[in-house]
């Protein structure tokens, strides 16, 4: 994936992470709780989510 496809991805995660955390988790941990997960869940993603390997030419073929 490029930087921009994880970086969408990392949004949308970011989004569904924060929604879920409003809908069923918010009565026990506050809500700045659920925006550093999803926070670390960007910064995973950016990170840890593979980048596209680049052919080698082959002596100027």
């Amino acid at each position: 994936m490029e930087f921009g496809d994880r970086l969408f991805w990392g949004i949308m995660v970011f989004i569904g992470i924060n929604l879920f955390w409003l809908g069923m988790l918010e009565e026990y941990l506050p809500m700045w709780v659920g925006a550093i997960v999803g926070i670390i869940a960007v910064l995973a993603i950016i990170r840890f989510v593979p980048r596209p390997r680049t052919e080698e030419s082959n002596g100027g073929e």
